[in-house]
């Protein structure tokens, strides 16, 4: 059979440009320089006869040839990549692959995984806490044998994956004791105003999520402060910095100790999990991938049970007391720019939404 086959090369640098619509994008990706990206993808012109790109001055326009010929070629190399790297890899029958964040690992897995060393001694768990950006890239992995299991966070995977939802996701905001009782009043969420917010970097629609479960708003407003993970944010929190959105899983053990409280009654959850995904019978792994697959869930249902059991609006009591009189003095505070002091109620920086929150929510959104 004969093969009518362009340059590869021509073929990596038109498929990078014309998915990125750049030749500068598509050279920082192949690294080498946008002039190499141009004379590829002109050689490649030339070879076929066919013209990809309408270059003007300022930008650059696939035309009708290149939309249709580019998902092919994207596919195609898509399927060499994958080939590659199953050829590549290392059938390791001891060593497992697993994805998921860095929050996920230390304040789930980690304090957990002694439990399956001691029932697997044998095995050898290699964990990595950079997801894949890109869904299509994590199955990429998974069937190119890079990931052995992955957990993200989603309401669902794809078919191709089995997956399972492992921990639901109950999202709250929490805060130290300390900042409870001493700091401006956060009876109700309009009082958010007057606190910084922690936000985490990985999950920035976290804080809008559980607001408009509430009925209310996220302003534009500087002075909060942003962390690279949820980890962070809770570090910051429990040390008295501001108000972190916590999912009730991950915080769980901090509002037993009352190292952390949630400051309101409203707990959010709408069906995101994360999801432990795996492809089953593949290679000679696949037999020590079931096992960490089934010890996973059932770590998982135990503690979800506990979790479940944790009562947010109990633990306040015991830590914080009963609600401060509305008469009893609040420290007064330097308002930061932008916010009103914590005593003012003139300027609301927060408004309700135009439609009520969800029936998803287990309780009030306000502290009782």
């Amino acid at each position: 059979m004969g093969w009518k086959l362009p340059p590869l090369n021509g073929l990596r640098a038109l498929e990078a440009a014309g998915r990125h619509v750049s030749f500068t994008k598509a050279a920082e990706e192949l690294h080498v320089t946008p002039g190499a990206i141009s004379r590829q993808v002109s050689s490649l012109e030339d070879y076929l006869g066919v013209v990809f790109f309408d270059r003007t001055h300022r930008e650059l326009v696939l035309r009708p040839s290149a939309a249709t010929y580019l998902p092919l070629i994207t596919d195609a190399l898509r399927q060499i990549d994958r080939a590659t790297r199953q050829l590549l890899s290392v059938s390791d029958e001891t060593k497992l692959h697993v994805f998921c964040s860095m929050t996920f690992s230390l304040r789930w897995l980690l304090p957990r995984l002694s439990q399956f060393h001691s029932k697997h001694p044998k095995l050898d768990i290699q964990l990595t806490t950079t997801i894949p950006a890109v869904l299509e890239q994590l199955v990429d992995d998974l069937l190119a044998g890079e990931i052995d299991v992955a957990v993200r966070i989603a309401k669902q995977d794809p078919p191709a994956l089995v997956s399972y939802p492992l921990v639901p996701i109950q999202w709250l905001p929490v805060c130290s004791p300390k900042l409870l009782r001493t700091g401006p009043p956060l009876r109700c969420v309009e009082d958010l105003a007057h606190h910084v917010l922690l936000y985490s970097q990985a999950r920035p629609d976290d804080w809008d999520i559980w607001l408009s479960a509430a009925g209310h708003r996220m302003p534009d407003h500087a002075g909060d402060l942003r962390f690279e993970s949820s980890v962070l944010a809770y570090e910051a929190a429990s040390e008295g910095l501001g108000v972190a959105i916590g999912m009730k899983t991950l915080v769980a053990d901090d509002l037993v100790s009352g190292r952390l409280v949630a400051p309101f009654d409203l707990v959010h959850q709408d069906g995101t999990a994360f999801r432990l995904a795996y492809l089953p019978g593949r290679g000679p792994r696949a037999a020590r991938v079931e096992q960490l697959v089934k010890w996973m869930t059932d770590v998982a249902t135990q503690d979800n049970g506990r979790v479940d059991a944790i009562d947010p609006v109990a633990l306040r009591r015991r830590f914080i007391g009963q609600a401060r009189d509305p008469a009893e003095p609040t420290l007064q505070r330097e308002p930061r720019q932008g916010r009103p002091k914590a005593t003012d109620r003139s300027t609301p920086s927060y408004r309700k939404a135009d439609k009520p929150a969800s029936n998803s929510a287990s309780t009030g959104s306000t502290r009782k």
